[in-house]
């Protein structure tokens, strides 16, 4: 058999190398990239799970309230837009930081306290005493109260009251944070990707402000914490309505409200919300040995 010289077959197989260069390279580009912006977003998660934590604490401090919530959340998230090691540095990342969140990528929500909550827990006449509007949770003396002192009849049994929480439960701050990485901090081609993959794989999301995110061309991601309050819960827009596991998620009328007389009973002198009703001096020893606050049973 006659063989073909060595030059034709190399002849034959002249540009095979371009072409499986031009079919792989591209596919091996994307799956590095798309490595690269995974790194990306697991790192803008664990600045929002700072921020988040950040929220929590100033929040759990300033009686829930949304402004306390947003100061801590980009307090947070200085370092993610830059940060700094100087005044001047660091002032003009958390510019940066105002100048994006003016475009409303992030949304904070309070899963805890929820409205039930407030349904079944909140103290007319603490709110009257910190001069609020909205209704409030008393947060003092918890390890002793299963109700607020001046609703003694509350419906404290997380088996069949609107928010399936104790006192106790109802005084966790818990947050979800919601945030779309902007379109700077995303990697060319991929994060475009990113963002039509989630159009078009979850497709039906029922979360309006996630599916905003993602026609923005903004990654959205989500942090969750939960932190003690160590303040009064005051009720704002933000807090989420949860009905509780008592009424199978079906709310129900919880009858007349409150249940009390609406007059605060005499309280020890510890408790910090009812202070200037103390007449006793702990110093002086003229304090009764037992609690006069009622409904002082031990939460179970």
């Amino acid at each position: 058999m006659r063989r073909r010289p060595l030059t034709a077959r190399w002849a034959r197989t002249r540009g095979a190398s371009l072409v499986e260069f031009v079919v792989v390279a591209p596919t091996v580009l994307m799956l590095g990239l798309a490595t690269l912006q995974a790194g990306l977003v697991y790192h803008a998660k664990s600045n929002l799970n700072y921020a988040t934590f950040e929220a929590a604490r100033a929040g759990a401090v300033d009686h829930a309230r949304m402004e306390a919530l947003f100061t801590g959340l980009r307090r947070g998230l200085v370092a993610y837009y830059g940060g700094g090691t100087t005044p001047t540095e660091l002032a003009q990342s958390y510019a940066r930081l105002v100048a994006d969140l003016a475009t409303s990528p992030v949304r904070i929500e309070i899963l805890s306290p929820s409205k039930e909550s407030f349904d079944d827990y909140a103290s007319p006449a603490l709110a009257a005493r910190l001069k609020v509007k909205g209704r409030v949770i008393p947060n003092a003396n918890l390890a002793f109260l299963q109700c607020p002192m001046d609703v003694p009849g509350c419906n404290h049994d997380p088996k069949t009251n609107r928010s399936g929480q104790t006192l106790q439960d109802a005084n966790l701050l818990k947050l979800r944070v919601t945030y779309g990485i902007p379109r700077e901090k995303q990697l060319p081609l991929v994060g475009r990707f990113y963002t039509w993959a989630l159009s078009v794989l979850d497709a039906d999301d029922p979360d309006t402000f996630r599916k905003a995110l993602i026609a923005r061309g903004r990654i959205p991601i989500v942090a969750h914490t939960v932190i003690r309050m160590q303040s009064e819960a005051i009720e704002n827009d933000a807090m989420a309505s949860i009905p509780g596991p008592g009424n199978d998620g079906k709310p129900k009328d919880p009858g007349p409200p409150y249940g009390g007389s609406g007059t605060l009973p005499k309280c020890t002198a510890g408790e910090a919300a009812c202070a200037a009703q103390s007449t006793c001096d702990p110093a002086q020893g003229n304090c009764p040995d037992k609690p006069v606050c009622i409904n002082l049973a031990p939460a179970p």
